[in-house]
């Protein structure tokens, strides 16, 4: 019988963000969320909320699966442009070749912040 897959993308995403030596200089490790930003940091930036979207088994062989498809979506909010923090984390996300496919930019009326949401694209081969 094979191994069962244990991974944690998200997770895994999370960690390398929070531990990136650029990122550091822009955005505080206790600024960054998987899910959901708790209110007391709302209006506290710059903000990172990572949140898994998508999880979907694909490539098969031999009626056994091969890989996920994954999307995720990591938001930034800024007093000004939060283009250079997302701009770090479009770089590590294609060190996890993870592609970006959606953009989204935005005034956030609720906090007064800029938003930058990406959603990001990308498969991972399981053993």
């Amino acid at each position: 019988m094979s191994e069962m897959y244990i991974r944690d993308i998200g997770t895994e995403i999370y960690q390398l963000i929070v531990n990136d030596e650029q990122l550091k200089k822009l955005v505080p490790s206790g600024h960054v969320f998987q899910y959901h930003v708790p209110e007391e940091f709302q209006e506290k930036p710059p903000i990172v909320r990572i949140t898994m979207l998508n999880m979907l088994p694909n490539n098969y062989a031999d009626d056994r699966q091969m890989a996920f498809d994954y999307t995720i979506q990591i938001d930034v909010w800024n007093e000004g442009s939060p283009f250079i923090i997302a701009q770090h984390i479009n770089r590590i996300m294609k060190g996890f070749n993870f592609r970006q496919s959606t953009p989204v930019f935005e005034f956030d009326i609720d906090t007064n912040l800029i938003r930058d949401g990406r959603r990001y694209e990308g498969k991972i081969m399981i053993n």
